[in-house]
Parts: C-alpha cells; structure tokens; sequence
C-alpha cells in the first residue's frame, strides 16, 4: 500500500507544476486580452508571473527579455521591462511561457548558486555588465572599445556560469564571435571585479522613492506644498508641468534634478488667479527587481528535474523607480453658484395643484476644471422657511470654469398654494465632511421659485331620496295650510258683511 506520507523532493515538484499551470493559465488569457504598456513604474515582486521572450545574442549564451505583461504580439513583443541571464548552464532553457519571480533564496537547482557567497559573485556580474550598464559605458569599464552587443552578452554569460557551475577560472571556447579578443578582455574583467568584491545582496538593488502632497484643496497666488520626496537613493528627480517652478518655503528655486530624502518642495503659483491642477513625479534610477530570479517550473512531475532553466533578473541601464502624486487648487474668485427653478412640463414658475416635477438649473463660476462637483438641493417652504425634505443632487465635472447643471425634484401630492423655493449647496466630491464651496439659499428668490397652484373647488347637489321626500311633503304641507287659511279669511269676511247690514236696517 503506498504511503499517504509524500516525499519532500515530489511534493517540491508537485507544488512547482501547479504553480506552473497557473503561470500558463494566466499567459494564455493574456494573449486574447490587451497588453498593458510598462511604465516606469513597473516592478516585479516575488510570486509575480511574467513572460519570457526570445533569447538574443550568440547561439550557445544569451539574454532573454522579460515582460510583466504577455506582449499582445508575442512575434512582436516590443521594449522589454527587464531583462535575464541563465543561471543554469546545465539545464535547457524555456522561452515564450510564464515564469515566475522569486528571491535567490528561492532558487530550485542545485549547482553552486546555492550558496549565498556565490549568489554575491553573480549579483556582482549582473550589476556591472551589459545591460545593467549601457554597452557604451561597460566598453569603457572593460577597456574594450569595439565589443560588440553580443560578444558584450557572451561575456556576462560565460562570467555568471564560471560562479554557479565551475570552481575556478577557466577560459571558455569563445566560438563565432565579433571579436575573441573582446570578449574574451571583457569576461576577464568580469571574473576579477567579482574575485575582488565581497559580492552583493538582493538588498543593494533596492530602490525605493515616494512623494506626498499637502491635503485638501489649495489656494491659488500661493505657495503650495510641502511635498515631501522620500528615497533610499543619494538623490530623486522631481518633474511638474513646464509652466510650474518648483521653489522652496521660502520661494527660492530648487534643483528638481537632485531632491534629497526628506526634502520639502513648494509650487510657486504667486501672481497665479486661475484655479488648476498638477502632478508632480519623483523618480530614481534602478529598480529593486534586480537581483531577484526568474524560475520556470517543470510541468511534468515524473521528470528528472522538476523546472527548467533559472534565470538571474537585471533591470537596464537607465531603468527607473517612479512615485507620483497630485494637487489642486482653486482659483482667487470663489466658486459661486445661482439657480432658476422651473416646471420641467412647461417651463414656467408654477406647478400643478397635485405636484410633478421641477428641475433647477444652477449656474456655476469659477469652478476648476477636470475636478468632481455634487450639487446637493432641497426644497423650502417660503411660508415659514422650513424644509419639506424634496431633495435632489447631481455630480459632474465641468471642462470650464463657467457653465450649468440641472437638479430635478419630485414634488408630491400636499403642496397646494405653496410656494417651494430651491436651495443648493456644491461640494467637491473629493472631499468628503468638507464644507460647501459655494451655497445659494434665498428665501425670497423669484427665480428659484414655483408656486404650487390651489386645489379646485367643487360644489355638490344632494343625492339622499328621503331627504327629497321630505321637502315634497314639507312642501305640500305648507300650500294647505296656506289654501285653509285664504278659506277662514273668506268666511270671516262674509261674518262681518252681515253683521254691518243687521247693523243698518
């Protein structure tokens, strides 16, 4: 029965293949999705996957491109974002897969990088040979003024595979170069920098620089700042737009070129009115993925090795570390904002007894442009000036300092004879708990105004056939009696005739 208990050695090779699959995954999809272009803010971290492209240089050494991203057109792959050499003289190398970053530590093989002492001798290779530096500047290192591009690749190679897979000094078989002799001056000078140096670490490569902005919102004819650029580096350039000068708190000019740490710097926006915005860019040269290894996991875990090829990470000569950050600032004028309150129907002041919608156009000045505003209104009854709790809101960006933005409401049925007046506030999106930046509450304000006109007035006839009934009976009872009275006064009129002629004969 086999044991459930894996040995450390297959469960290396199984976890290395799954990690590789994956790696895969992720390139395929890359390849039907949009490459994401690589800036200088690029970097890559431990665990990262990254793609690797066609070897270059002579057919026995070489270089091989490294992107952060699968290139959209991997036959066309363009600048890559770092590049490596192997590690591994012995072991096939893979191109056009995912691989993945990690730290020496990490490494998978077994020659003599193994050892930290030697992964310090081929940091050191990595850090003074092409492409770290430019080709120009390690001809003039190596005292070899016509190496080649390749032989220049050659060189490094055979110097990096002298640490992990020799013990000595050993010259190499220096077949179809440019210029043996070349090659051969640049790997010796290689070799001896190495043999003399107590190495270098991960760590030597790091490269780290930030830049902060001042909080909130700022004023224009002003200094504005501190930004404060922080870096492990001796100095950061510090870029703006060309119309800004960067000054100190003081208002003296600076050398953006050469911003140490720690350093505070200022916009000087005197004699400036207009509202606007800047990003400023600090940045450094190298990157802290140099030094770092590119390993290739081998898919098939019966296989005698479980990856392919190690590759050592080294960032190009002029290869940048960059951090960004932004301000804004408005303008001397006040935002300020007016609005007109209309019926969205007919465009009139008044509304319909039963309600419907109205919609208030505000007008805005002196807004910076390219900033998100929220218009937040509600509705006041003109009566007494207290809230109906009608609100309405609207967010935009204005590309002027200058325009309008409609805010709708609902009015409800309960409003009739009111008169609804509209009050705004404007706020910077941004900053939220902020105060308005501009307000318009006017009580008395025509043009934020709409009455909201009367209910009818109706009348009614009684329906109710009793009540009917009882006026016809009323009716009729009151036309006998007045029909028995005309009788009486009849009668009595007749007494008294009579009584007058007996009175007389």
């Amino acid at each position: 029965m086999e044991s459930a208990q894996m040995s450390p050695n297959r469960e290396k090779k199984i976890r290395r293949t799954t990690r590789w699959w994956f790696a895969v995954v992720i390139a395929a999809v890359a390849v039907f999705v949009p490459s994401i272009a690589s800036t200088a803010y690029a970097s890559a971290e431990p665990g990262d996957s990254v793609w690797i492209g066609s070897k270059q240089g002579h057919g026995g050494t070489g270089l091989f491109p490294i992107y952060l991203q699968t290139p959209e057109d991997p036959a066309n792959p363009g600048e890559p974002d770092f590049w490596a050499y192997c590690i591994e003289h012995d072991v096939s190398a893979k191109t056009h897969l995912a691989g993945e970053i990690d730290d020496p530590s990490g490494f998978p093989g077994e020659n003599h990088f193994t050892d930290p002492v030697i992964q310090g001798k081929v940091l050191w290779v990595l850090a003074h040979s092409y492409p770290a530096m430019s080709l120009e500047d390690f001809r003039v290192a190596a005292n070899v003024p016509g190496l080649s591009r390749n032989d220049a690749i050659e060189a490094t190679q055979y110097a990096i595979w002298r640490y992990t897979d020799l013990s000595w000094d050993a010259n190499w078989n220096w077949s179809g170069n440019d210029d043996e002799a070349a090659t051969a001056a640049a790997y010796w000078h290689l070799v001896n920098g190495a043999n003399a140096s107590s190495g270098m670490t991960p760590s030597d490569f790091e490269t780290t620089v930030s830049i902060t902005a001042p909080a909130g919102t700022r004023q224009a004819d002003s200094l504005v700042g501190p930004f404060v650029v922080n870096t492990n580096q001796p100095t950061a350039s510090v870029t703006v737009d060309a119309s800004l000068n960067l000054v100190d708190e003081n208002g003296n000019a600076v050398n953006p070129a050469a911003v140490s740490d720690g350093q505070e710097l200022y916009l000087d926006l005197r004699g400036s009115d207009d509202p606007g915005t800047a990003t400023l860019t600090a940045m450094v040269r190298g990157s802290s993925a140099s030094g770092r290894i590119v390993t290739v996991p081998n898919p098939d875990p019966e296989a005698e090795l479980d990856h392919w090829q190690t590759l050592g990470l080294i960032a190009a000569a002029g290869k940048t570390t960059s951090a960004q950050t932004s301000v804004r600032w408005r303008g001397i004028e006040a935002p300020a904002i007016g609005t007109t309150l209309t019926d969205l129907a007919d465009g009139d002041h008044a509304l319909a007894w039963n309600g419907g919608t109205v919609v208030d156009t505000v007008a805005y000045q002196n807004l910076t442009p390219g900033i998100e505003y929220r218009l937040e209104g509600e509705l006041m009854r003109k009566s007494d000036g207290s809230a109906t709790g009608i609100v309405g809101s609207a967010v935009f960006t204005p590309s002027s300092p200058s325009g309008t933005v409609d805010v709708t409401f609902t009015v409800p049925t309960g409003y009739a004879g009111e008169h609804l007046v509209a009050f705004e506030e404007l706020f910077e999106t941004a900053l939220e708990g902020e105060d308005a930046v501009a307000v318009h509450r006017d009580i008395n304000a025509a043009s934020q105004t709409v009455l909201v006109e009367k209910a009818p007035v109706t009348t009614t006839t009684p329906t109710n056939p009793q009540a009917s009934n009882k006026l016809a009976n009323t009716g009729a009872e009151l036309n006998g009696f007045a029909a028995a009275s005309a009788a009486l006064l009849l009668l009595s009129g007749a007494v008294l005739v009579l009584a007058r002629r007996r009175l007389h004969s």
